[in-house]
């Protein structure tokens, strides 16, 4: 259980790497084509997709084990 010393910390370090992420990406279009970076967002987002539907015909969409494979591959 996180104490609330490292749940603030924790947080904190979140919000700034969103923030950082956010000016990235802002920087990203703004000097990018819009037809590229919409590009690679459709590759992106299909990839999702189908990833999502291979998923659910194998029957892998348990939200149990996905919480828990999640939780594995962030406490690495």
């Amino acid at each position: 259980m996180l104490n609330s010393n490292k749940f603030e910390d924790d947080h904190r370090r979140n919000t700034e790497q969103r923030r950082a992420m956010i000016k990235q990406w802002a920087e990203y279009v703004r000097t990018h084509d819009d037809s590229e970076w919409s590009r690679q967002q459709n590759r992106l987002i299909d990839s999702q997709l189908q990833s999502a539907n291979e998923m659910a015909a194998a029957g892998d969409t348990d939200p149990v084990r996905f919480a828990a494979a999640r939780d594995r591959l962030r406490d690495r």
